[in-house]
This record gives C-alpha cells, structure tokens and sequence, in this order.
C-alpha cells in the first residue's frame, strides 16, 4: 500500500470509491463529486487547488490529499481509501479534524495503520513536530489505529456538527 497524491488524473476506480466514500458511516465528511455536485475533473482540480493558501476558502486551511493506493491480486492498483493533510491548524481544527483525516473502505482497514503512519511521515517532511488526529469515540477501530501510531489523548472537542470528538496528539 502506498500514498498517491491526487493529481489530474485519477487512479482507476476512483470515482466507485467517491461514491462509496459519501454513503459511509465513518464520518469523514464525503466529497462534492461524491455528492453529484461536480463532475471528477472538477474535483480533482479542487483537490490540487487546496493546497495554494491562495486559493483556500476563508476559515479553511490548505491541505493536501492522498489517495490510498494497493495492489490486487490481479497486480493492478486499487483504490481502497483517502487522506487529508492539513498543512496547518485554526480554531476549528483544534476542536474536531486534526492535521490528518483518512477514510479506508471497510474490506480494506487493515491498511489504516500503515496508511496513518505513511500520512504522519509526510507531515513531518513539511516541518510539523506534532500532529493532532481526532477520533468519534463510538470509532474504536480507528482509536486502535491511532494509538498504534503513538497517539496520546488529549481530551474532547466539538465538531461544527455538534458531535464529540476524542483528540489524540502524535509526537513526530
């Protein structure tokens, strides 16, 4: 499994996983192709263009997206989840989202660690010394993923939804 930066030119079956991504039950938040409110071209432009402060939405941060990549047993690549890294963090952030947010499909979440792992490495190259990750506490097979990775609770915050959210921090 590896991490592919999103780009102009989607991995196959990245649209199947958009719109499985915006039927999930994880709370990731889902995408605007996902939502049938854009076509894939429009984005995946998007998905570059977050990461220009430039271009980024007022209380909005920039951030970079990964798509989770694995090889079949066919050998061909397969999309099987989705990472967020925010390149820094506002208010909101500290409350509920963190630096990082991922989504893996749920045949595929034995590749959450390494992809959370692999995430955290990419965030240290950027010059972040610790990262914050928060988790819905009714989400323990993320919890374990987290503390896996060194997380170390940091008590609870509020998403703008109104929900609960653990806050874990990782020394890079």
């Amino acid at each position: 499994m590896h991490l592919e930066r999103a780009s102009e030119r989607p991995p196959a079956g990245l649209g199947e996983f958009l719109h499985e991504l915006d039927a999930g039950e994880t709370g990731f938040g889902g995408t605007s192709f996902g939502r049938g409110e854009v076509d894939l071209g429009t984005f995946l432009r998007s998905c570059r263009d977050g990461e220009d402060p430039a271009k980024v939405s007022l209380g909005f941060v920039p951030q970079t997206v990964y798509w989770m990549i694995s090889i079949d047993s066919g050998g061909d690549d397969r999309v099987v989840g989705m990472v967020r890294l925010r390149h820094h963090l506002n208010d909101r952030l500290l409350q509920s989202g963190g630096h990082v947010g991922y989504y893996v499909r749920a045949w595929a979440r034995g590749h959450a660690r390494r992809a959370l792992g692999l995430a955290l490495g990419l965030l240290r190259a950027t010059g972040v010394a610790r990262a914050l990750v928060t988790v819905s506490p009714a989400n323990a097979a993320s919890t374990c993923v987290v503390l896996a990775n060194g997380g170390k609770p940091d008590g609870q915050g509020v998403s703008a939804e109104g929900e609960v959210v653990t806050r874990y921090w990782i020394d890079l």
